[in-house]
């Protein structure tokens, strides 16, 4: 999807889907989660980066159950999980060269889920707020009371 729903106002980080994958997930984001659920969208990087995580665990249960989990997140969130298209790789290299001017050698993940926050117009929900905050992008952590 290259344009997010119309309700749409925020992108997911990849810490603040992961957090739900734990049995007793942050009350912050949870209490956060509930009036905003349905305007929320995940990008197709913070797909990839929960996969990556799950395949690198050992063979068994636990990486079963997350298997599962990420395939019900995925059908969950049909129709809102951004992929990237010319305009987010546009800015992700306009973001790139600002970050690295400014001495900030960033993880090219972190730096695509910036581009497609700033891209749609999307606020950025995440804990690791310092990841994000010379990118220039809204941000919100609702780790923080």
């Amino acid at each position: 999807m290259n344009e997010p729903p119309l309700q749409a106002r925020w992108l997911l980080d990849t810490c603040a889907i992961s957090e739900l994958s734990k049995p007793h997930p942050n009350e912050g984001l949870r209490q956060w989660l509930m009036p905003h659920a349905d305007q929320c969208v995940l990008s197709s990087a913070s797909l990839g980066e929960i996969h990556y995580g799950i395949a690198c665990l050992p063979t068994g249960a636990k990486r079963n159950q997350l298997y599962a989990w990420a395939n019900l997140l995925a059908q969950q969130f049909s129709g809102r999980i951004m992929s990237t298209d010319d305009n987010t790789w546009k800015c992700f290299g306009e973001l790139k060269a600002s970050l690295r001017a400014m001495g900030r050698m960033q993880d090219a993940l972190d730096i695509v889920i910036a581009a497609t926050a700033m891209t749609h117009g999307l606020t950025l929900v995440t804990r690791n707020t310092r990841h994000f905050t010379d990118t220039g992008i809204a941000l919100i952590n609702p780790w923080k009371p």
